[in-house]
């Protein structure tokens, strides 16, 4: 058996992640696929979550395969660190699937884009640069870096100014680069479900990420750890995301913003205030909706994914009456991607090494029965 660049995919996916749901494997992997991966003693299943994980041999063939280039993560076996890495997994499979460059294992690899760097590949690495933070990654899209952080109900409390240091620290070497955050979660209602959580106001370092999120004066985006998620990544990515998708989707009718609106407004719709909406940046589109009603302008007009309209943008805007919501079209999409808003996905290829070899099975398992190295 030769090894497809699916395979490897599952693989480095592990590699990275440590745990990985099935659901989410089968992203990259048929269920033939993953079983035979099993068969060669590379893959496992972790009995108490249910989840792949790689077996020692798994690891020590990797090593092999890529001497020097995977991560030396610490094996956790904790309830709750495994579920940390089970959301790690999501996020970077949600990353992988927009095309970005997730296995990676140093910051200096984002000076390309689109890239993600999983903090938790240095966070066992001698002393820790991140601290106590909860930053999972750093990403790199387009001319715009944030910092990542898995956000869902019951996630616990931050200490933001603990964050933001840690952020800027780690995120100095991309210069100039823009700044911002993406609050990630496995939906974007799991995400604004912990963002609208009341809290009563506390005189404490540690707040929870409501008011976090109401506190950062940096950009924030919503990420949705699905389909949808990947696709806004893959816009996101994209060099003047914003004005040229307002432009796809408008046409004959985009008319720019003044200069004094453009930090907040995309353009101009039917005399309405415009707003793209496809990075789900809220706060932005809750500033636009005080533009408008400062000019008496009862609604505002948007355009986002078809995905984060019917999760987030009908039910919050436009059936209170204060938006009119459009779904951005293929051929908008089409238009700014340079094809087929479609995501990646790994193909049924042989996989080759950077010395253009193919990797062969039948060796490995050979030396696994005659109790070789492996």
């Amino acid at each position: 058996m030769l090894f497809s660049e699916r395979d490897m995919a599952a693989l480095r996916l592990l590699c990275w992640c440590q745990y990985v749901r099935p659901e989410e494997l089968g992203c990259l992997a048929t269920e033939t696929e993953v079983k035979n991966l099993m068969c060669l003693g590379l893959v496992k299943r972790h009995r108490s979550s249910g989840a792949y994980a790689l077996t020692i041999q798994g690891r020590s063939f990797m090593a092999e395969l890529f001497p020097g280039g995977i991560p030396d993560l610490a094996e956790t076996y904790h309830k709750d660190a495994i579920q940390r890495r089970l959301r790690v997994a999501r996020l970077a499979l949600t990353a992988y699937l927009a095309g970005a460059h997730v296995f990676t294992t140093s910051i200096e690899e984002l000076s390309v884009s689109p890239a993600f760097f999983l903090s938790a590949i240095t966070r066992s690495r001698g002393s820790n640069p991140w601290g106590s933070t909860r930053i999972a990654a750093l990403a790199r899209l387009g001319d715009l870096v944030c910092g990542v952080h898995y956000v869902c109900p019951g996630i616990g409390k931050v200490a933001l100014t603990d964050e933001l240091t840690a952020f800027t620290n780690q995120a100095a070497s991309l210069r100039p680069l823009r700044r911002g955050m993406i609050f990630a979660g496995g939906s974007y209602a799991e995400v604004l479900a912990e963002l609208e959580e009341p809290s009563p106001a506390k005189d404490t370092k540690l707040i929870p990420y409501g008011e976090a999120y109401r506190c950062l004066g940096l950009p924030v985006y919503l990420l949705s750890c699905d389909r949808t998620g990947a696709l806004q990544l893959r816009l996101m990515a994209q060099p003047d995301y914003r004005r040229r998708l307002t432009k796809a989707a408008l046409k004959a009718q985009y008319h720019p913003p003044s200069e004094a609106d453009a930090p907040a407004l995309d353009a101009v719709f039917c005399g309405m205030p415009f707003v793209m909406a496809a990075d789900m940046d809220l706060r932005r589109i809750d500033a636009s909706l005080n533009i408008a009603r400062g000019r008496g302008c009862p609604q505002i007009a948007m355009a986002a994914l078809e995905g984060q309209a019917e999760a987030v943008l009908f039910s919050r805007y436009r059936d209170p009456g204060l938006a009119r919501v459009f779904v951005l079209t293929e051929s908008a999409l089409a238009e700014v991607l340079g094809g087929p808003p479609t995501l990646f996905v790994p193909p049924r290829t042989q996989y080759q090494t950077a010395r253009g070899d193919v990797v062969d099975a039948p060796p490995i398992q050979a030396d696994r029965k005659a109790g070789g190295p492996h």
